[in-house]
């Protein structure tokens, strides 16, 4: 307007989302030791935390817990989560967790199924834009600023699982 020039600058930012899965509970056992400790050693963002194995049984039910961090400089929303479900176990369609972390399975041709024994993997769409939208829950995953914050921000998800392995396995 009036011959003025305006001029509208776009940064080369980034949305670039990392995904850790740690073990959180079994049965009705909590277990604290093995969440992700983050540094930052030669330039690279290092999660560390203990891969140590966990006794279970036949039947018994395994928390995963799926931590979303986000270690570009932009906000964003996660639309869509997806794990492949671990040999060994079994989804639990049922388990209370899993209905309210909105899980779905899927079969080996990505369609979605109803059939616990067809479920190679399960998505979800309970940290997305629409989510946040529908039930108000703050799914926003700020951008990370090393200057400012001693880790990227994140968001958790949680998954049920039973053990399906005989307890003879290792």
């Amino acid at each position: 307007v009036n011959g003025d020039t305006i001029e509208v600058v776009i940064e080369n930012n980034a949305f670039d989302l990392s995904l850790r899965k740690f073990i959180t509970g079994v049965n009705d056992e909590k277990i604290t030791n093995r969440v992700p400790v983050f540094s930052i050693k030669d330039g690279e963002y290092v999660y560390t935390h203990t891969k140590d194995p966990i006794t279970v049984e036949t039947g018994d039910t395994v928390i995963y817990t799926l931590r979303i961090y986000n270690e570009g400089d932009i906000a964003g929303y996660a639309d869509e989560i997806k794990d492949d479900i671990p040999e060994g176990l079994e989804f639990l369609p049922d388990n209370d967790t899993n209905i309210n972390y909105r899980w779905v399975m899927y079969d080996a041709n990505g369609e979605i199924t109803e059939n616990v024994a067809d479920a190679v993997s399960i998505r979800t769409d309970y940290l997305s834009k629409a989510q946040a939208d529908e039930t108000g829950r703050d799914n926003l995953i700020e951008g990370f600023d090393p200057e400012t914050m001693s880790q990227p921000d994140y968001k958790d998800l949680q998954i049920a699982f039973r053990v399906t392995e005989p307890n003879t396995s290792d």
